[in-house]
């Protein structure tokens, strides 16, 4: 049986080739299992936007499921071998964030007070400026999401991991759990520590650590997050501004509103 002639008809026919672009992976991979190819990779290739990754992001379907930006990073990655979902938050933030540069540009407009004078204006974000916060501490094994962390008062040894895709749809389901049963959820302090711990003094019982967390002391849980939020691989998602009417310098963290996704120009 002879096979059916294939060929590239955007490049062979219309003389168009769609850029690729290589992003760097904060987590330098490191963090990522020995036996994918995630392991100790660096960087990434995705491809530009297309009118294809639209209808992802126009997809009711996607986005009734919750797995739009999924759907999008799998769609643009080049690289097929992995599973979207293991890749942990900021890795992933990295690849939206140069997967909507690629397809609608650098600008990203928000609005925001001032606060000092409290005038509302827009600012335009260049997205391009946003650096990269790379992996700073060794995990406990090397191609282990796991990294160590001693709390100033109980003098306990934590362990602690960064969240991936897989650990946001299993917090999804908790969500949607609890709203069938008319049970307020509440994205606390003590709902996150009990999602990112692993142990505490090597118990990994998750009873035994939540009933911990909430009879933790609030310096060990501060501590413990601002080490969490300071050594997270990620984007820097910090944006500064000059307040037109007060020249106030203000400094805020950039919303993803309906606008990166779906831009009114």
């Amino acid at each position: 049986m002879s096979q059916i002639p294939t060929s590239n008809v955007t490049k062979d026919d219309f003389g168009w080739e769609i850029p690729v672009e290589v992003v760097p992976l904060p987590s330098n991979g490191t963090i990522y299992n020995p036996d994918t190819t995630l392991y100790n990779k660096e960087t990434l290739q995705i491809k530009a936007m297309t009118a294809k990754e639209e209808d992802i992001l126009s997809s009711q379907a996607y986005i009734k499921e919750g797995v739009v930006i999924k759907k999008l990073i799998e769609s643009c990655v080049t690289d097929k071998s992995f599973n979207v979902d293991d890749l942990i938050t900021g890795d992933r933030n990295a690849l939206m964030v140069s997967i909507r540069i690629t397809g609608y540009g650098s600008d990203y407009n928000v609005e925001h007070s001032c606060k000092k004078c409290s005038h509302n204006q827009p600012v335009t974000v260049n997205l391009t400026e946003l650096s990269i916060k790379r992996l700073q501490h060794e995990p406990v094994v090397t191609g282990k999401n796991i990294f160590s962390f001693e709390l100033p008062v109980t003098k306990k040894t934590v362990h602690f991991k960064y969240l991936n895709g897989h650990d946001d749809k299993e917090e999804e389901v908790k969500q949607k759990r609890l709203t069938k049963l008319n049970m307020n959820y509440e994205n606390s302090i003590t709902n996150f520590l009990e999602r990112i711990i692993v142990s505490i003094d090597g118990i990994e019982d998750k009873n035994k650590i939540s009933h911990f967390v909430k009879n933790m002391p609030a310096l060990d849980s501060r501590k413990l997050r601002l080490f969490i939020n300071e050594s997270e691989p990620g984007i820097d998602m910090s944006w500064q501004y000059e307040c037109k009417k007060c020249m106030h310098q203000n400094g805020f963290s950039i919303p993803i509103t309906t606008e990166f996704f779906w831009p009114n120009s």
